[in-house]
């Protein structure tokens, strides 16, 4: 019986998700391609017929990674209509992936990291960042609109919010289990909410 072919896609799946598997476990600068090919039970060339090197790999990770956030948000955020309970779920689902052990929130650091000296990484993180920037600055300038949210800048406070959670996920790596990282993104989300709902009139 012939076995059934693998698409390109799925391919390039597999070879991402031993990728993980090594950046997650070694960090991006120990983990070599050997490695990767290794993980993955592939060949060599086959993994470069998908990925030119190890960089290359390192930003389709990331890219994977955000994407899928994106696409699985999307679906519960068009069951919400009100711009308020919008952002409440997406700070939830925030509070959430703090308390995650995805092995690829070990790997944000480095890719953070590598956007000092690499333009090629600087650009590919600005570019992950722009589905963010449009959907959540999208929801708070809708309820802005709606009279519910007071009038701030959509991209400045989603900019704010990012850069929060992201403070709060180094610091969780810093002091590990020494404060609940869900309440602690929580708490945080509830303050931003407060100080963000317009006064009813």
């Amino acid at each position: 019986m012939t076995p059934p072919s693998v698409s390109k896609e799925e391919r390039r799946e597999q070879i991402i998700r031993a990728a993980v598997a090594c950046f997650a476990r070694k960090g991006y600068h120990l983990t070599t391609m050997d490695d990767i090919v290794a993980e993955s039970g592939l060949s060599k060339g086959s993994l470069y017929w998908h990925f030119k090197n190890k960089k290359d790999l390192l930003i389709k990770v990331m890219g994977w990674y955000f994407d899928q956030m994106v696409a699985d948000a999307e679906p519960v955020l068009a069951q919400i209509s009100d711009a308020v309970e919008q952002l409440k779920m997406v700070l939830l689902m925030f509070s959430q992936v703090m308390a995650s052990d995805d092995p690829l929130l070990k790997i944000f650091v480095d890719f953070y990291a590598e956007t000092r000296s690499d333009p090629d990484v600087l650009n590919a993180l600005r570019r992950t960042m722009e589905p963010y920037f449009e959907t959540i600055g999208g929801i708070i300038r809708q309820g802005i609109d709606d009279g519910k949210l007071k009038p701030v800048d959509p991209r400045q406070m989603t900019a704010s919010l990012m850069a929060a959670f992201d403070g709060m996920f180094l610091y969780r790596m810093i002091l590990g289990d020494m404060l609940d990282w869900q309440a602690t993104a929580q708490q945080f989300s509830e303050v931003i909410l407060a100080g963000l709902q317009a006064k009813e009139k």
